[in-house]
């Protein structure tokens, strides 16, 4: 991850013999559910968090007098050493990669919304009235935006006959993305076509997956295949795999895998995917190494993760990847894992975010609240022994600058077309390019250069995506309140 540009403010108390505001001694007004979960937090930063030195010196200023939901952010920002955990958002504001969180208890189920994924930057549709517009990222299979014929690249320029505003943008963006709204009626600009478009829709039940799509394309008998990959989720596996496999089938020999929403996920799910795209000669090498702070005594110092599987699906030779600002984490850790086994990765697009550390991830049950925990613990290295990309992973064909296919595009990734659509999607078409060697022809350089200019938009808003980080799962989370 980029290092941070910061001065961190630090609170020192005024008393020198500060007492520790913990279980022995709770805040007067706090809930024993609140002070239970806070000594939770406590009890890794002081045992596990890689920066955990500075955590001991200061923990006895933290503010215990505090909301659960913000004790963790608030005393991390406190420290000066860990300017790893996090980036800066295009607004200068510090956003944390370690995360408690309130989740559902269960397993997977299906999503009950509209199964519209927006891109989290939203562009200008008209300057002089102050209109912005949302760009579909993904949609859904099985969803009512799917039925309703909405396609990733789409502009939603209204909703509910509202236009979007700098007063209301966050609000309709919630709607969509997080499914708060009860119905929505749209008015959309497809940007392949520059036709306008209405859709009604009500929620309706879809299966959010990160398997987003898959296609085979075959040029001149050789055969690629597509993988838009969007999360390491390991109740996906199988999805992924089955994809794989399918390539396989058909006689795919190389393979495009599409990360530029991938901000990372599990260890477990990148090591299933290296080890299906690898040949059996493969087997057993190191993909990765998690190295812990040399004071944690819960996990070991060094723990090494190992292809395994390999053989059953894919033989690949090299691998091309598309990927943007958005790639992050176990996204970064397949290209510099593979990389590390001198295995050729192209990557295409643009820099990643530059995130090398991960988390291990517990889970706890506090009276009726179900949490996830996962403080940074960790940080990675290929089997070289190299672990600094930090600043991010530049691109070898850079989409945003002048490159070998002669054409680009300065708000890259901005979707422009659905998933697969070879003639319109800058990063697909470049790939192809890439892997056949054939450059394309002045007609689909112009296609493309259209695309990029159509919407008239330009970047002005940047909302914070959520970065999934590199987690290793455990399911000993409930013995940590014990």
């Amino acid at each position: 991850m980029r290092r941070l540009a910061y001065v961190a403010a630090v609170i020192l108390l005024a008393c020198t013999n500060t007492t520790y505001v913990g279980i022995d001694q709770p805040p007067t007004w706090n809930s024993q559910t609140n002070r239970t979960i806070i000594d939770y937090i406590d009890q890794r930063l002081l045992g596990e968090y890689y920066w955990l030195d500075e955590v001991v010196q200061k923990s006895a200023s933290f503010n215990r007098n505090r909301p659960w939901e913000n004790y963790l952010s608030e005393s991390l920002l406190r420290l000066e050493t860990n300017a790893d955990d996090g980036y800066l958002n295009s607004r200068g504001q510090r956003i944390l990669y370690s995360y408690i969180d309130e989740i559902k208890e269960g397993t997977r189920a299906t999503t009950l919304g509209f199964g519209i994924e927006l891109h989290y930057t939203i562009v200008v549709i008209d300057s002089a009235k102050g209109h912005y517009g949302f760009v579909v990222e993904s949609i859904f299979e099985g969803s009512p935006a799917r039925a309703a014929g909405i396609e990733r690249g789409d502009i939603i320029i209204s909703i509910d006959g509202k236009a979007i505003t700098s007063s209301n943008y966050a609000s309709l963006f919630t709607a969509i993305q997080d499914n708060t709204a009860s119905a929505l009626r749209l008015e959309l600009k497809r940007q392949t076509t520059g036709e306008s478009l209405t859709a009604s829709l009500d929620k309706g039940a879809y299966d959010a997956t990160v398997v987003v799509h898959s296609s085979i394309h075959e040029v001149e008998g050789l055969k690629i295949g597509y993988l838009v990959y969007t999360g390491f989720e390991s109740e996906y596996n199988e999805a992924m795999l089955e994809a794989l496999s399918t390539f396989a089938a058909e006689g795919v020999e190389e393979l495009v895998l599409d990360l530029r929403c991938n901000s990372g996920g599990s260890v477990t799910s990148a090591i299933q995917l290296c080890s299906a795209m690898l040949s059996a000669e493969y087997e057993g090498k190191t993909l990765c190494t998690a190295k812990r702070n040399p004071k944690n005594e819960r996990y070991e110092i060094v723990e090494t993760f190992a292809l395994e599987g390999t053989g059953t699906a894919l033989n690949l030779k090299r691998l091309t990847v598309i990927g943007s600002n958005y790639t992050a984490s176990a996204s970064e850790l397949v290209i510099m894992g593979l990389r590390g086994l001198d295995i050729p990765v192209t990557l295409i697009g643009s820099t990643t975010q530059g995130k090398n550390c991960g988390m291990d991830v517990t889970r706890a049950k506090v009276g009726s609240t179900y949490l996830e925990y996962a403080p940074v613990t960790f940080m990675c290295f290929n089997a070289k022994d190299f672990g600094a990309w930090g600043d991010g992973i530049e691109a070898d064909i850079n989409l945003k600058a002048s490159n070998a296919i002669g054409v680009k595009d300065d708000i890259y990734p901005l979707p422009r077309a659905a998933w697969g659509d070879a003639q319109h999607d800058i990063g697909l078409a470049a790939a192809i390019a890439h892997i056949t060697g054939k450059s394309l022809e002045q007609g689909e350089r112009q296609a493309l250069a259209t695309r990029a200019a159509m919407s008239n938009g330009t970047m002005t808003i940047d909302l914070p995506q959520p970065m999934q980080g590199i987690r290793i799962y455990h399911d000993e989370g409930i013995d940590a309140l014990k």
